[in-house]
């Protein structure tokens, strides 16, 4: 599956590294916000948005583990890292 880039002006300012989205969805993704943009600015809908929509999903994602890049951890991953502080905590004692 192919990735396409968003242009410049519709990725968050401060990020260096190019935002790639799915190809398949990529123009749907461009005419939702052409969309927003257009109610926006009649008014018709709120510029800023909840930062999410259900308490109890957000509570558990913030729960959840987490690797270097702030994706959650497989639950392969979660067993290594229990190993790994197993026998941290093994050798320090």
């Amino acid at each position: 599956m192919y990735r396409v880039p968003l242009p410049n002006e519709v990725v968050t300012a401060g990020e260096d590294d190019p935002l790639y989205v799915n190809a398949k969805q990529y123009h749907r993704i461009l005419k939702r916000r052409a969309a927003r943009a257009k109610l926006e600015e009649k008014h018709r809908i709120q510029k800023s948005r909840k930062p999410y929509l259900h308490e109890s999903r957000h509570r558990h994602a913030m729960r959840r583990p987490r690797g270097p890049g702030g994706r959650f951890l497989t639950a392969a991953e979660i067993a290594e890292l229990d190993k790994k502080k197993e026998n941290e905590s093994d050798e320090k004692q």
